[in-house]
């Protein structure tokens, strides 16, 4: 019969913390992370009443960061929409522009804030994600609304690279070989003149390169054609 040590249950305890913390590190360090930012798949085929409240919620967001004079660029999905149809995919639910931090920090972040309010949007930062999340007021006879987000990038002039902020990845080692959930994409694809392509009915600005931004954000298959099921491409 084993008799009870309180000293062999602390150890057992510090153990199970070491093995459960370094999985969790192994995870972070190696694993791709969201699959939505990772992984460029469809997950439902969405109404073309639903595409047009979204494409339109981008233009007033576009708008409102233009006034801000503030660089704002498609990434993700949304870049995937713009160059393999020139139009939001069918199946996505939400829309980015990849915003830059160092211009947000000259702005105050309260008046930023009441301005899209005063446009008659809501709009929450998320800390953990350094991304905000904008919906329309009135979403119209839709059940779920379409939604923007702004991913905010932080240039890393040492490394010569941005990288994704929030407070989950400040945690992590900061260098972008070592952290893939950084999602880093070098500064040359920022420099210069960005040019616009249509999305849709407007036209936005790109990174340079065209499809070179998603090599970094997609490495394991930015090569690979979509298989599409239950989507209306028309």
């Amino acid at each position: 019969m084993l008799r009870f040590s309180l000293y062999r249950l602390v150890v057992l305890l510090c153990v199970a913390t070491i093995i459960y913390t370094t999985m969790r590190w192994y995870q972070i360090l190696f694993g791709r992370g969201d699959t939505e930012s990772r992984h460029f798949q469809h997950t439902c085929n969405m109404t073309e009443l639903y595409r047009h409240e979204l494409e339109h919620l981008f233009e007033r967001v576009h708008r409102l960061l233009v006034q801000h004079g503030l660089t704002h660029f498609l990434c993700y999905g949304t870049l995937w929409g713009q160059i393999h149809m020139g139009k939001m995919l069918p199946w996505r639910e939400k829309a980015e522009f990849c915003v830059l931090n160092d211009e947000l920090m000259r702005h105050e972040e309260a008046r930023f804030i009441r301005n899209f309010y005063a446009s008659e949007l809501q709009i929450h930062y998320r800390h953990s994600e350094g991304i905000y999340r904008i919906f329309a007021k009135e979403p119209g006879s839709l059940h779920a609304a379409p939604y923007v987000e702004l991913v905010v990038f932080q240039l890393d002039e040492t490394q010569g690279m941005y990288k994704r902020i929030g407070w989950k990845r400040r945690v992590l080692p900061p260098h972008c070989d070592w952290t893939p959930s950084l999602e880093c994409f070098p500064i040359n694809l920022l420099q210069g003149t960005l040019p616009k392509r249509p999305l849709g009915r407007y036209s936005y600005t790109v990174p340079m390169g065209g499809i070179e931004l998603q090599k970094y954000h997609y490495p394991d298959n930015w090569w690979k054609d979509v298989k599409v099921r239950n989507c209306n491409l028309h």
